[in-house]
C-alpha cells in the first residue's frame, strides 16, 4: 500500500509527540500500515528538506515541520511564501 509522504510526516509528528522520543522506521511503517522498507525513502527525504532530524533512535520532527503542518496544508497543495532578506 503506497502511503503519501504528508501521511508519514503526520505520523511522525504524532507518534514523537506521544512518547517525547525519536521515532524509529518500523513504529511508523506500523501506524501507517505499510512495510519499513517503503517508509524509509520518504523519511530521509524530508531529512534532506530539514522537516525531519534522523537521530540514534530514529527521527523527530523539526521546527520547519511543525510550522508547516500548523497551516493545515497538504505536502501536494501549491504554496506561495514570501522570503523576506534582512
Amino acid at each position: 500500500m503506497d502511503v503519501s509522504p504528508h501521511t508519514v510526516l503526520v505520523t511522525v509528528r504524532d507518534e514523537y509527540d506521544a512518547v517525547d522520543e525519536p521515532v524509529g522506521p518500523q513504529q511508523i511503517a506500523t501506524a501507517v500500515g505499510t512495510p519499513s522498507k517503503q517508509i524509509r525513502p520518504v523519511l530521509e527525504s524530508f531529512c534532506r528538506s530539514e522537516f525531519l532530524v534522523k537521530t540514534g533512535d530514529g527521527y523527530r520532527p523539526t521546527v520547519t515541520a511543525r510550522e508547516f503542518l500548523e497551516l493545515d496544508v497538504e505536502l501536494s497543495d501549491v504554496a506561495v511564501v514570501e522570503i523576506i532578506e534582512d
